[in-house]
């Protein structure tokens, strides 16, 4: 029996070894990209011990950043920064988009942890499971790292935290704030807003998102006219809820809309656009959550309609989430840096958010290259947590 036992322990731990290196039908093409990575990092030195001679600590460890969504402009460019910045301390990198199946998401981190990572950089988890699964993770793997982004740990009717891992948000309320300042800048204090959301407990960052929002109308900032709910997280759901509500509107009455997720915006704006006393020569202006490229087209295309997005930046916030992992990594947990607060040594970490103004756009403006007209935030190095082995500047020359 002991014998039988160990063969099929022998069995299951190269299977787990395998699965790691293919767990998603997007980690073909990762794993080549990962090995030219792995390949130069370990063709030279670290610019950091080029330079100062610095101990690196992580050098020679593994890590994999997993998301739970499919892949997508934003989401490519916080891999390109990971693997940019792994590439120079000397730290072998991979990835794996789990195309918005949790199951799938669940067993890449289940798998990469089995396979030895050091560390795992994990990206938009469910609410209502993550903290029961990522708790009984690091139970079993004591030794694995873990750093976390736009993911609740929830459970019995509380928020929870899991000891020695770092939650990464962005900052929320921020990213609806900076859009309802754009509104009260061209109709002034009392702008009369309509809302878009999916409601209360659908999505912890639309709760806070919601903070935003109340704290301005409770300070009579804004004025809220009406609440739109797609029915569905759909561009579709969001177009046909929408161009029905606007039956019952009149132009008068409104000034603006702002929308609190960009997919939602989209068929928001294509409902204004083929309504003719919305999208006409007063059209309604909307602002949204979040960016992507077809939300900078339909600004540039229409910077009357789409007026302003609220963001943060995607190059940047892989580059501040694979810092907190390779800290933790090294145990210097102290010098884990959250901009919102100035403090160091935390375990939760949030970005505050830009707005990107559709009239500061250029033709050729994309996701990428939306740094040459944001705002003092956006690209802030500044946010970056540091060490002596990691300065601010490592990749930034």
């Amino acid at each position: 029996m002991k014998k039988l036992f160990a063969l099929l322990m022998t069995v299951i731990m190269a299977v787990s070894l395998c699965a790691c290196g293919s767990a998603t039908s997007s980690t073909a093409s990762a794993a080549g990209k990962a090995s030219d990575t792995v390949a130069s990092s370990a063709a030279s030195a670290t610019s950091a011990e080029q330079e100062g001679n610095v101990d690196n600590p992580v050098k020679g460890k593994k890590v994999a950043y997993i998301m739970l969504h499919s892949t997508a402009a934003i989401f490519q460019m916080w891999k390109d920064s990971c693997a940019e910045l792994c590439d120079s301390l000397g730290v072998e990198f991979n990835y794996f988009f789990c195309d918005g199946d949790f199951g799938k998401w669940q067993d890449t981190i289940s798998t990469c942890a089995a396979a030895g990572y050091d560390g795992l950089l994990i990206s938009h988890g469910n609410q209502d499971g993550s903290y029961v699964f990522l708790k009984e993770i690091t139970e079993q793997y004591p030794d694995l790292k873990i750093a976390t982004f736009d993911t609740q740990f929830y459970a019995d009717g509380e928020y929870k935290k899991l000891d020695g891992v770092t939650q990464f948000f962005q900052q929320d309320d921020s990213l609806v704030t900076v859009l309802l300042d754009k509104m009260i800048e061209k109709y002034g204090e009392g702008a009369r807003l309509v809302k878009v959301w999916r409601g209360p407990n659908y999505a912890s960052p639309f709760d806070k998102r919601e903070e935003g929002w109340k704290a301005y109308e409770e300070a009579g900032k804004i004025k809220t006219v009406g609440e739109v709910q797609p029915l569905q997280d759909s561009v579709d759901s969001a177009n046909t809820v929408f161009a029905a509500y606007l039956q019952s509107l009149n132009r008068e009455d409104v000034d603006g809309v702002v929308v609190y997720y960009d997919l939602y915006a989209q068929g928001v704006y294509k409902a204004i656009t083929e309504n003719t006393k919305f999208g006409g020569e007063n059209p309604l202006p909307l602002a949204s959550v979040d960016i992507d490229p077809v939300d900078i087209t339909n600004m540039q295309t229409s910077p009357d309609v789409w007026i302003a997005s609220g963001t943060t930046d995607w190059t940047l916030n892989g580059e501040i989430g694979m810092r907190i992992l390779l800290l933790e990594i090294a145990g210097e947990y102290d010098k884990i840096y959250d901009p919102a607060t100035g403090k160091t040594g935390v375990d939760y970490v949030e970005i505050p958010g830009s707005a990107v103004s559709a009239s500061d756009l250029k033709e050729d403006s994309t996701v990428e290259t939306l740094g040459d007209v944001a705002g003092d935030n956006y690209g802030n190095i500044d946010y970056l947590s540091e060490s002596e082995w990691m300065p601010k500047d490592l990749i930034h020359r």
